[in-house]
């Protein structure tokens, strides 16, 4: 049962990891992007309509990711160019995308709330060399479908190109002091939205993973406020990649318990189902908590001073 857990942890993160990854790219440009919902149900949409078309999973993937930056491109653009309130923009684009692919499910797949079909292909299990002959690793490490080891090996890749890269120390600086960044030169427009659009594209495949690999299917709404959850896994962590990561994976399990209950407990299934928001909110509480704490601490130095 543990190590079903911890398998079904590793599966139920992918697409948080994704999304706050996303978000974790504009937290360190200056900007809180609460659109992730709406970029990942919009390549989830996308996902499964181009892959039930083509028969194709890169092709699928390929279309969430574009569909993904499109959105995020409207999205930077309204916020950066055209001054639209940050927290105003991101809401219309969730709301936006909501709509925008419930009117789609019914238009082009003529489908009210499900769509679901033999010709969606679906991911093959990946048997990693080594790994399939070592107990415990092999019930929970080996066997997941592609985008679960992508999700996984972003991590680094996006912790090495944030801290290791000249690219990274701008978007870092534009974060930090964007003021001061531009008197240095750096253009700040240009990084921030390159942020945004690269926050499109992982959450694009985030959500490409939702309706493909996670499931076969579409539902409306299928991404249950998943980007909300990986903004509070972003605060909690304070916009490290490695620990934004770790929370998310913890979030993840949280709903990993709520899919076990659900099938064994005899407890009500909408108790159950509040469990993930109940730790989101928990760990709000306590990034709000530790966040006080610091300013007041920094407020008495200022006044010892």
């Amino acid at each position: 049962m543990l190590l079903g857990l911890i398998f079904a942890t590793i599966r139920i993160s992918t697409p948080l990891i994704f999304a706050a990854l996303g978000g974790l790219l504009t937290f360190q440009a200056g900007m809180l992007n609460i659109a992730l919902d709406g970029f990942m149900l919009i390549g989830a949409f996308t996902a499964i309509w181009i892959a039930s078309v083509t028969g194709s999973l890169a092709l699928g993937i390929l279309a969430a990711a574009f569909a993904g930056t499109l959105t995020a491109l409207l999205f930077g653009l309204f916020n950066l160019k055209l001054k639209a309130h940050i927290f105003i923009a991101g809401i219309a684009v969730n709301l936006l995308a909501s709509g925008l692919t419930a009117l789609l499910l019914k238009g082009i797949l003529n489908q009210n709330g499900v769509f679901s079909s033999s010709s969606i292909p679906t991911f093959p299990r990946i048997d990693i060399p080594g790994i399939s002959s070592i107990p415990i690793l092999r019930e929970t490490v080996n066997g997941h479908t592609l985008l679960v080891y992508v999700a996984f090996l972003l991590i680094p890749v996006v912790s090495y190109a944030l801290y290791h890269t000249k690219w990274g120390l701008r978007v870092r600086s534009v974060g930090e002091a964007e003021d001061a960044a531009l008197t240095a030169g750096v253009p700040v427009f240009w990084l921030k939205l390159q942020t945004m659009l690269l926050s499109g594209v992982l959450c694009g495949i985030g959500g490409a993973y939702l309706s493909l690999g996670y499931v076969s299917l579409f539902s409306r709404d299928m991404t249950n406020d998943r980007g909300l959850i990986a903004m509070a896994a972003l605060f909690f962590a304070r916009g490290d990649p490695a620990r934004t990561a770790v929370v998310a994976v913890l979030f993840g399990a949280a709903q990993a318990v709520t899919v076990q209950l659900q099938q064994s407990a005899g407890i009500a299934p909408q108790l159950i189902q509040t469990i993930p928001y109940l730790v989101t909110v928990v760990a709000l509480i306590l990034v709000g908590i530790q966040t006080s704490r610091a300013f007041g601490a920094h407020r008495g130095e200022r006044f010892d001073v």
